[in-house]
């Protein structure tokens, strides 16, 4: 998938030191992004699902890299149907579905102060939701969410949109 993310970052008073004792740093690192999302154990209306986003143009602001898992939650039309009798079985899947997800990143941001370019690793909490539509090879894909970070450093509020292309392995 490709979309935008922007990340909002504060660091603390407590974690700095040296030359950049005198005020902590604040600002953003946005970039067009890449994300590559799969899912696994689906069932009738939840999906577990693990995902990796990486920067794919250079930003001049700073670098923002993150990796995690989750669940969806799909609503309305269950995400397969299966019916059976003694001979026949049939699969139904639904063409449009809209989904909630939940998850956990592990984050990496690389961002430029006035006196020095800095880094720092985040625990993420992110929420946010899509709608999915089928097509008969391929399903395109678009969600947006918001994540709430805490790093050693810093403390980031962060939000991602992507649209892409999803592909059937079987």
């Amino acid at each position: 998938m490709i979309g935008m993310t922007n990340i909002g970052f504060a660091e603390s008073e407590s974690a700095l030191s040296g030359p950049n004792k005198a005020q902590a740093a604040s600002g953003s690192v946005a970039g067009i992004s890449g994300q590559v999302h799969y899912r696994f154990l689906t069932t009738g209306r939840y999906a577990w699902y693990t995902q990796a986003t990486f920067p794919l143009m250079a930003s001049a602001t700073g670098t923002y890299i993150a990796a995690g898992g989750g669940l969806e939650y799909y609503w309305g039309t269950p995400v397969r149907s299966v019916l059976k009798d003694m001979t026949t079985t049939f699969t139904l899947t639904p063409r449009r579905r809209f989904f909630l997800q939940g998850g956990i990143n592990l984050g990496y941001i690389a961002y430029d102060t006035e006196t020095a370019k800095k880094n720092d690793t985040l625990i993420e909490i992110e929420l946010g939701g899509g709608m999915s539509y089928k097509f008969k090879t391929w399903t395109l894909r678009a969600s947006a969410g918001i994540a709430r970070g805490t790093g050693i450093v810093t403390s980031t509020m962060g939000m991602k949109a992507m649209v892409g292309g999803i592909f059937f392995l079987d």
